[in-house]
């Protein structure tokens, strides 16, 4: 094997070694790469779940600036208040 062969495969082995070693070990190595990406899919459904939440709390805002009958509804269920003069039963289980 000439000297020029053997210097060539020599080169041509560190440079796939160190190729390697980048891939599986340095900064952007394929494991980063799985995690950042696994984080990104966490990230994106947390906003997803945040975006539904927001969605829904705006139709909500528009309901009670539009829709006196669901305001009305509200005050009676979540704070038991009722109309003047009108008389409200609690039933107890």
């Amino acid at each position: 094997m000439s000297k020029r062969l053997f210097i060539s495969l020599l080169v041509l082995t560190l440079a796939t070694i160190v190729v390697v070693f980048s891939l599986v070990f340095g900064k952007n190595s394929i494991r980063q790469q799985r995690r950042l990406t696994r984080e990104i899919t966490s990230y994106q459904t947390t906003i997803d779940s945040l975006q539904k939440i927001i969605d829904e709390r705006n139709v909500t805002i528009q309901r009670l600036r539009s829709d006196s009958l669901y305001i009305e509804e509200q005050l009676r269920v979540k704070y038991g208040m009722s109309r003047q003069g009108e008389r409200v039963f609690q039933f107890i289980k």
